[in-house]
């Protein structure tokens, strides 16, 4: 059985095509991966900056909350004992 020139030609470029365009995507899917991997690497930066900052903020909000009680404690000394409006026997 004899091939003729015209199906070798046509058998190799379908395969050369087909080998093109794994490739091509081959390509694409690692410069995607790279890009998500920037993206993350920036991302998990800048939470941890968000993390420091609301580590601070926990930090002076429990101050204000200790300091807190003791200026209630201040302001009722001040005020004195409620007022009556029935005195008392």
């Amino acid at each position: 059985m004899t091939v003729s020139i015209e199906l070798v030609t046509m058998i190799v470029s379908v395969a050369s095509t087909l080998l093109g365009l794994a490739a091509g995507f081959g390509w694409v899917i690692s410069r995607t991966d790279a890009r998500f991997e920037r993206f993350e690497q920036r991302m998990e930066a800048q939470f941890d900056r968000v993390d420091t900052r609301f580590e601070r903020l926990e930090a002076e909000v429990k101050e204000v909350r200790s300091e807190l009680g003791d200026v209630k404690i201040a302001i009722a000394r001040l005020e004195g004992p409620p007022t009556r409006l029935l005195a008392a026997r």
